[in-house]
């Protein structure tokens, strides 16, 4: 169970994670030792998966992003295995889901530009021959933009 200092610490970590102990434990009003132990069961808890640092697409050189709807023809074992493998291992694909309505997955999709894109969507439709459809949409700005969850609303 969470109390007010746990989430006073997973939301400073979510805005910067690389807090020293000192730092964090000002933020939060704990002891350095306290703030330590919390740290430590929160991980141990997994409420903290993993601390990364997120890199800036543009200055790499990524400037496509598109979002991408695949609906399958049929939900066959071995045709939804082959098009998982391809999720699981195409680098462009940043996220993934397996969703209800009119597309069965939605992919989140970055690359180089729309030659690259073009690419990896071939490669994607010659994985299965069991593809409905394939949409693409690409984004034109970003507006918001945040891997930080929504803390405030944690009872």
């Amino acid at each position: 169970m969470l109390d007010p200092f746990d989430i006073k610490l997973l939301a400073a970590l979510q805005r910067n994670s690389e807090l020293t102990q000192g730092e964090l434990s000002r933020k939060v009003n704990l002891s350095a030792t306290q703030c330590a132990r919390r740290l430590e069961r929160l991980r141990n808890e997994q409420y903290i998966q993993s601390v990364v640092a997120i890199l800036n697409p543009v200055k790499l050189g990524f400037t496509v992003v598109a979002h991408t709807l695949v609906s399958l023809r049929a939900h066959t074992e071995g045709g939804n295995e082959r098009l998982h493998r391809f999720i699981e291992t195409a680098p462009e694909i940043l996220e993934c889901y397996s969703q209800t309505g009119d597309a069965d997955f939605l992919m989140k999709v970055m690359t180089r530009d729309l030659d690259h894109l073009s690419q990896f969507l071939e490669r994607m439709i010659r994985v299965t021959d069991n593809l409905a459809s394939v949409k693409s949409s690409i984004v034109l700005k970003t507006i918001k933009k945040t891997t930080a969850l929504p803390l405030q609303i944690v009872t």
